[in-house]
């Protein structure tokens, strides 16, 4: 662990520093934030970065300028939060049989700093947590443990807009089931539904600088790293990656409903799997963007890309390229939008094809957006994907439902699907007390030659929170879990938990 916690103290030291460096004066003007194009509710191509089109570099919706969250002018607020819970597990490890029963208690401190300017935005986030556990097998153990930090820094100037982040975070692998904790790395992966010991290190952090905002002629740089790692682990499909993704845009307004855009797209992958893979993806790609209408647009991009790939433990090189291209719709509409998306992107295992359409709606008491379609994988399979929200608002409760079936490439270059839902009811009883009811399903598997390899996990939480005096809550909670994979079989547990916490705001 001496490496992950050098890693840690300089990038709190660096957290601390843009803290104080980077603080913004009060009192500039701001200038409208310009956003990315994206399709209703984005599904396609969000696996192995290679393997996305070149819309997945920079997209611009025309000349039309979106806010995107620049400071509105609120000044500096921070934050202390703490919170301490005690939890019992009969089966913690979804083991079949079980090992037996696992309580722990934590007390967990988190403190947050906000500066808003009417130009620019900072966040800064630190937690942490101290566990005193008792397991099956490892007894009682006393750890500080699962330090997170995040910081995030943006600002508009004139013509201009800058911004970078940072984050860091680690995770007791043992103690870490929630299903709404996988995709860390934003890789569809058989490790995101993994039970193992150990430690999960993310370390993700990068910058956005973008010139010529009212200019005829401006210049978009990305840069973004990611490294994920672990630290005392069994299975062999939990292994470190590193990613490192570059990309420059150039884009050209024609008039005021047309505009042009070249982007050039490298990124460098590199893993020590069992093949040891390094892999280079080069996307180049020219585009256009047109306001058919001031509620219709319509984007064409077409490209070429090349996947060079090392395999350094036997050693195997391959050099591959192909066209890629992609067009989309999208239409504002009274009650909502409606788009339509077609891709052709080329990854290392080939290309794969997505066509997909869909609409989304504002509702009295809430709202629903769906998106649908077909993806076609190097391998010939033809899979349904879909991307569908839905919130209900009522008197005195709210009820959610998501489904997300998506496809992609893993960090094994293999071609995998993923299936999420969840549904939730929240249930006010009066001002001081509340009830929340959730289900959440996640299945990932295979495409193409062999086994599928399926794993599924479902879990059921129910919890109680009152708010025992102004500023202290207690909440009650249980979980059910299953677990069900094609290789060890199924397996279920049964957790308790009781936690009392509270927030302290420091500032103002």
């Amino acid at each position: 662990m001496d490496k992950s916690r050098n890693r840690l103290s300089l990038i709190l030291a660096g957290g601390a520093a843009c803290t104080l460096t980077f603080a913004p004066a009060v009192g500039q003007q701001s200038t409208p934030q310009q956003t990315a194009l994206q399709p209703i509710l984005p599904i396609l191509n969000v696996g192995n970065p290679t393997t996305r089109s070149p819309l997945s570099g920079i997209q611009i919706t025309g000349n039309q300028a979106t806010p995107a969250g620049i400071g509105i002018g609120t000044g500096l607020s921070v934050t202390l939060d703490f919170s301490s819970t005690f939890r019992y597990d009969d089966n913690l490890g979804d083991d079949d049989p079980s090992l037996g029963s696992t309580s722990w208690w934590e007390n967990s401190l988190g403190f947050g700093v906000v500066n808003q300017t009417p130009d620019s935005l900072l966040v800064f986030n630190a937690s942490g947590l101290h566990r005193y556990a008792d397991q099956p097998n490892f007894g009682t153990s006393s750890d500080f443990t699962d330090p997170s930090v995040n910081l995030s820094y943006s600002r508009d100037a004139a013509n201009s807009r800058f911004s970078i982040q940072g984050s860091y975070r680690e995770r007791d692998l043992n103690f870490s089931q929630s299903l709404t904790d996988i995709n860390q790395d934003g890789v569809i992966d058989a490790v995101d539904l993994s039970a193992d010991f150990g430690t999960r290190i993310n370390t993700q952090y990068g910058l956005t600088w973008q010139t010529g905002v009212n200019d005829p002629l401006g210049f978009i740089f990305s840069y973004n790293r990611s490294e994920q790692e672990y630290e005392n682990t069994v299975d062999p499909n939990l292994f470190d990656t590193q990613r490192n993704i570059y990309v420059l845009t150039s884009l050209l307004r024609i008039s005021p409903v047309v505009q042009g855009n070249v982007t050039l797209r490298y990124v460098d992958y590199s893993a020590e799997d069992t093949d040891r893979t390094d892999r280079q993806t080069t996307i180049l790609s020219t585009g256009i963007t047109y306001d058919v209408s001031p509620v219709t647009t319509v984007t064409a991009d077409i490209g070429y890309s090349q996947v060079d790939e090392t395999l350094r433990a036997i050693p195997l090189n391959t050099d591959d390229e192909d066209l890629v291209a992609s067009a989309s719709w999208t239409r504002t509409l009274p009650n909502g939008t409606a788009n339509a998306f077609v891709d052709r992107a080329f990854g290392t295992n080939g290309d794969r094809t997505t066509v997909q359409a869909g609409r989304t709606f504002t509702l009295q008491n809430g709202t629903f957006a769906v998106n649908a379609g077909i993806s076609r994988g190097p391998f010939g399979d033809n899979t349904p994907i879909a991307d569908m929200a839905y919130v209900h608002n009522l008197s005195t409760s709210q009820i959610t439902a998501s489904l997300r079936r998506r496809v992609g490439t893993s960090n094994q270059s293999i071609e995998t699907r993923e299936t999420v839902a969840r549904l939730g009811y929240d249930y006010t009883i009066n001002p001081l007390s509340s009830l929340s009811f959730g289900i959440n399903y996640a299945e990932q598997e295979d495409e193409g030659i062999g086994p599928s390899n399926r794993r599924r996990r479902t879990d059921f939480n129910a919890s109680y929170t009152r708010a025992l005096t102004k500023d202290w809550n207690m909440t009650v909670g249980y979980q059910h879990r299953i677990r069900n994979d094609s290789g060890p079989g199924s397996s279920d547990s049964n957790s308790i938990s009781f936690t009392l916490g509270r927030q302290f705001t420091l500032k103002p």
